[in-house]
């Protein structure tokens, strides 16, 4: 079987398990919340006007393009993981649990080489979920909320110390750029619930690790207790992306980053691929 044709079987497969019809209810479900709680504290900071371009911080701080950001970002780091872990369970464990991995280990390919194809249909669905996130948040806002500049204050997200501004433009470029860097961070936790998954022969138990381990470690690298242990942790470095949202970006900062991302990918998907390659199969 070629590379195209064994691309389209997987294709196949993912279309008829109905995993990204459930990730696109999923986010069309999140946005509408985030949509409404927009809505709400609009309406609660207005007293009762409900207009989302007038608040506390600035006459124009609630558009499209801020409703966009906060929905990209809760989104990235707590509901793609979701759809990520399940993707890498159903790689592995759930070909294993269905008896089909049996059946294309029985066929003149290496393990390999089946490794890697199924890694890359995996990462390619990671990056549409990217995008697809990012893509709905900014056209759910920018009609529903409106247009303006993005500007941005120290708070919940944690992206500045001061106040800064980027013009509507320059804004819409920058989430552009962001694309790759969040699609590569997204990478970590998919090696992980791979790694998770050679290990397991459920594809319910390897995902539910997964999320569990993820969420773990995500809420450890938020507490200010474990100061020490977040270098180590990937989840601090998760929302490395919003530096490119920043008025003069630090190029230095989302590269190092970005490379300790890679590392952890690489480091999880090495002990994914040697596991894979020693364990028997039932």
């Amino acid at each position: 079987m070629s590379d195209s044709a064994a691309l389209r079987f997987e294709l196949l497969k993912v279309q008829r398990s109905r995993r990204l019809h459930l990730a696109a209810l999923a986010i069309a479900l999140f946005l509408g919340l985030m949509l409404l709680g927009f809505y709400m504290y609009a309406s609660n900071e207005t007293s009762g006007r409900a207009d989302f371009r007038y608040t506390f911080e600035n006459r124009s701080y609630f558009n499209g393009l801020t409703f966009a950001l906060y929905t990209f970002y809760f989104g990235f780091l707590l509901v793609l993981p979701i759809f990520v872990a399940t993707e890498g369970g159903a790689q592995i464990a759930g070909e294993t649990a269905s008896g089909t991995m049996l059946l294309m280990l029985s066929r003149p390919v290496s393990r390999t080489r089946l490794f890697f194809a199924k890694l890359r249909l995996a990462a390619g669905i990671a990056a549409a979920l990217v995008i697809g996130l990012l893509a709905a948040a900014l056209v759910v806002g920018l009609i529903a909320v409106g247009w303006g500049d993005l500007d941005l204050y120290p708070g919940i997200l944690q992206m500045t110390d001061r106040h800064q501004h980027l013009p509507q433009g320059q804004a819409l470029a920058r989430f552009a750029l962001l694309l790759p860097f969040a699609s590569l961070a997204l990478l970590t936790p998919l090696a992980l619930s791979v790694l998770i998954s050679t290990w397991m022969r459920s594809p319910v138990n390897a995902v539910g690790t997964a999320m569990a381990l993820y969420v773990i470690l995500y809420v450890i690298a938020e507490i200010h207790f474990f100061d020490r242990l977040r270098p180590w942790l990937f989840t601090s470095y998760m929302g490395y992306w919003r530096e490119l949202l920043q008025e003069d970006i630090i190029w230095r900062h989302v590269l190092r980053d970005a490379s300790r991302l890679l590392g952890f990918t690489t480091l999880f998907l090495a002990l994914a691929l040697h596991r894979f390659r020693t364990r028997e199969e039932d």
